[in-house]
């Protein structure tokens, strides 16, 4: 649980149709209404929205965001658990912002399935810890921390690169051809950077495709390819492939996608 009150403002995104200017003036209000700045400890954000449907920060957001915080003292947090380690074809998307937040939250991706999680942060915040301030009762699992290690050494700026940009040239090239030939009216935006992608479902008359995204994990399902939706609406399927897939297994499940989106009634 977080201590204290959590106030959330909206995320700014080319993908929602939040600008940066509308969540600035939220950022305002925030601070002029509902609590002083200088009771706020941090700001935690994603540089690519997770559960929220895979949605690309604004980088002029991220870096007024970032000048804010130094100006007030605020830490600045960002999230890259789902994020991190070549996801948006740099090792962390917060580089893609043009900013450095000063802690870092990671997981899922470091470990190559192995459930492992870090805080990396600044030295001044991280050597200024209280004895006990940072741990917890299954921390340092030798098993974990092996394939951590393991994992990051394949994990090459190079190789992170290489397999990226290999993804998202699939996905979107397909993406492309799918809106080109009208394959589905429930087809919607390409969400997300890199090879961080969500694919919209909508309906014909611009509302989220809910019912029509759960039809489609249905029937992949049955054809044998899991997915995952995502969104406030759950109208947003997420492709978080792992980076080593092998590129005939990759269009294997990009095939049986389109032949469950074209069925769609």
């Amino acid at each position: 649980m977080l201590p204290g009150p959590v106030f959330h403002i909206p995320f700014p995104s080319k993908d929602n149709g939040v600008s940066t200017e509308q969540a600035l003036k939220a950022l305002e209000r925030l601070f002029s209404v509902e609590i002083d700045v200088n009771d706020v400890a941090c700001i935690i954000f994603e540089p690519v929205q997770g559960e929220g449907g895979f949605l690309a920060m604004e980088t002029d957001f991220a870096q007024a965001l970032r000048t804010f915080c130094d100006e007030h003292g605020i830490v600045l947090i960002a999230d890259e658990i789902q994020s991190g380690f070549g996801r948006t074809g740099q090792r962390f998307a917060f580089t893609r912002l043009g900013i450095e937040p000063d802690l870092i939250l990671l997981g899922k991706s470091i470990a190559g399935g192995i459930p492992l999680g870090a805080v990396v942060g600044r030295k001044a915040l991280i050597d200024n810890l209280p004895k006990g301030g940072l741990g917890g009762t299954y921390s340092g699992n030798p098993i974990g921390c092996a394939a951590g290690l393991a994992s990051l050494a394949q994990m090459t700026d190079e190789n992170l690169s290489t397999w990226g940009e290999q993804q998202e040239s699939a996905i979107v090239s397909r993406y492309n051809a799918w809106q080109a030939s009208n394959l589905s009216p429930y087809l919607g935006r390409l969400t997300g950077v890199g090879c961080m992608r969500g694919i919209e479902l909508i309906t014909p008359d611009g509302n989220p495709g809910t019912r029509q995204l759960a039809e489609l994990l249905g029937s992949a399902r049955d054809a044998g390819l899991l997915l995952m939706p995502s969104g406030k609406s759950r109208h947003i399927i997420r492709l978080l492939i792992p980076l080593t897939i092998e590129p005939d297994v990759l269009h294997e499940g990009l095939d049986i996608f389109e032949r469950c989106l074209a069925a769609l009634a």
